[in-house]
C-alpha cells in the first residue's frame, strides 16, 4: 500500500458508512500521525461514531473544533492509521492490490491493537476475519508473533484466544511447535499453558473450515447486533 505524501492530507469518501444523519459528513478533521506529523482528514461524524476514543475527544459538539486543533498520534504508524482510514470509508484494512495472506502479518497485529486501544470494535472484527482467511489460505498458525501479542494484550484478548484454539482445536502437537531449544524460549510458558488447558476443553479435532466458521466468538459485537451469520 503507498504512502501517502506528507504534504498531501488523506480522505476517502464514505461508501460503507451509512450515517444516521448528513451531520456525520459535515465537519473535517485533521489528524498528525507519527514522529513526522504526517497529516491524514476524516469525517468528524464517523470517527465519533465507529470509535470511542475519538468520540471522548471530538465529541462534544460545543468544544470540538478547540479540541481537535492539537489532536496528534504520535505513537501510531502511519501506514495502520491509512488502514484505519480505509475500514472507516470501505469497511476492509486491506487496499484493492491487497489479499490476506500478501498483507504483512506484523501489520495486521499493530491494525488489531490500533482498533483495540481506541475502541473500535468494527476495524477489531475485520482484522479477526483478515487473520482467519490468511489461515484458511495458508494453512500456517501465526505462532511466530506470539510474543508480540503477548506483551500487547490483556489475558483473555480475543487474538489471543484465536491463537491458542487454532493451535488446540486443529490438532496441532505442542512438540510439533517446540522443537528445538530455540523454538521452546520464542514462546511464553503462559501461551503453552493456555494451549494444553483448551486442548483438555476441546479433545476432538476440527478440520480448518470448521474452525473458520467460529470467528464470531473472537468479534467484538454490541449486544444490541445481530451475531454473525
Amino acid at each position: 500500500m503507498s504512502s501517502a505524501a506528507q504534504d498531501q492530507p488523506v480522505a476517502v469518501p464514505a461508501t460503507n458508512a451509512k450515517p444516521t444523519n448528513s451531520s456525520l459528513l459535515e465537519d473535517i478533521v485533521e489528524i498528525k500521525v507519527g514522529p513526522s506529523d504526517m497529516v491524514f482528514k476524516a469525517h468528524r461524524g464517523l470517527l465519533c461514531e465507529r470509535a470511542s476514543y475519538f468520540k471522548a475527544i471530538l465529541g462534544h459538539p460545543g468544544n470540538w473544533k478547540e479540541n481537535h486543533e492539537g489532536l496528534a498520534l504520535k505513537e501510531v504508524k502511519p501506514e495502520i492509521f491509512q488502514r484505519f482510514l480505509l475500514w472507516l470509508y470501505f469497511g476492509n484494512i486491506l487496499d484493492n492490490n491487497e489479499t490476506a495472506q500478501s498483507v504483512n502479518g506484523t501489520t495486521l497485529i499493530h491494525c488489531y491493537f490500533f482498533a483495540d486501544e481506541r475502541g473500535i470494535p468494527g476495524m477489531h472484527n475485520n482484522v479477526i476475519d483478515t487473520f482467519l482467511a490468511r489461515i484458511e489460505t495458508t494453512e500456517i498458525i501465526f505462532t511466530k508473533y506470539q510474543r508480540l501479542i503477548w506483551v500487547n494484550t490483556p489475558d483473555g484478548a480475543p487474538l489471543r484466544r484465536l491463537l491458542v484454539d487454532a493451535l488446540a482445536m486443529m490438532g496441532t502437537n505442542i512438540p510439533e511447535v517446540m522443537q528445538t531449544e530455540e523454538d521452546q524460549e520464542q514462546y511464553d510458558k503462559s501461551f503453552i499453558t493456555d494451549v494444553l488447558v483448551a486442548k483438555c476443553k476441546h479433545p476432538m479435532t476440527i478440520n480448518l473450515r470448521e474452525f473458520v466458521k467460529r470467528r464470531c466468538e473472537y468479534h467484538i459485537h454490541d449486544e444490541r447486533e445481530a451475531k454473525c451469520p
